[in-house]
């Protein structure tokens, strides 16, 4: 199964500021960008994320889960479920383990890695990520969280892109390699 990275990303390369907050993409609005967004998420079958961005979701959500597809939280701490009824699992350990029961999970379609990017990076290292989806957004931060903090070469194929509105860009790249390929 394909293991896509999608992300929406500063200029600059990060999809947080330095306080951790996202204000700066928030301000954008989703309005502009929904087409896209539910074209991708029709293909999604099953979502993997980390535990920080599970809880700013749980903050964020008003007490509903975004998603109707089984969501695996990667972490080491006990969490809350979201809501009742949502398909969320708790996992942690070896990332090929996890991407195998995100195979199981996602049937015939893509595994979503929401995020963040350490979580991303952790499948790029396991040889598990597919494809990076990024949204360039027309501002520059300067610092913050990267939007995929490898820690060796990951090289990627434009296969992709999609000018949208108020100056952002959809890029689709299809990992090739990365160093120890």
């Amino acid at each position: 199964m394909t293991n896509q990275y999608y992300v929406a990303s500063s200029l600059d390369g990060f999809i947080a500021d330095s306080d951790n907050r996202i204000d700066w993409l928030l301000r954008f609005g989703t309005a502009d960008f929904d087409d896209a967004y539910q074209r991708f998420l029709a293909g999604v079958g099953a979502i993997v994320m980390g535990s920080r961005t599970y809880e700013f979701l749980l903050s964020e959500g008003g007490g509903e889960w975004p998603y109707s597809v089984p969501t695996v939280v990667l972490t080491h701490r006990d969490l809350p479920v979201a809501v009742a009824g949502a398909d969320i699992r708790f996992l942690s350990g070896d990332i090929d383990a996890v991407a195998a029961e995100l195979d199981a999970l996602s049937g015939d379609r893509a595994v979503w890695v929401v995020g963040g990017g350490d979580v991303a990076a952790q499948f790029a290292a396991a040889g598990r990520l597919h494809t990076v989806i990024v949204t360039m957004m027309p501002v520059v931060l300067g610092s913050g969280i990267r939007v995929l903090p490898v820690t060796e070469l990951l090289e990627l194929e434009l296969v992709s892109s999609l000018p949208l509105p108020q100056g952002a860009v959809e890029l689709t790249y299809t990992v090739t390699g990365s160093r120890d390929s």
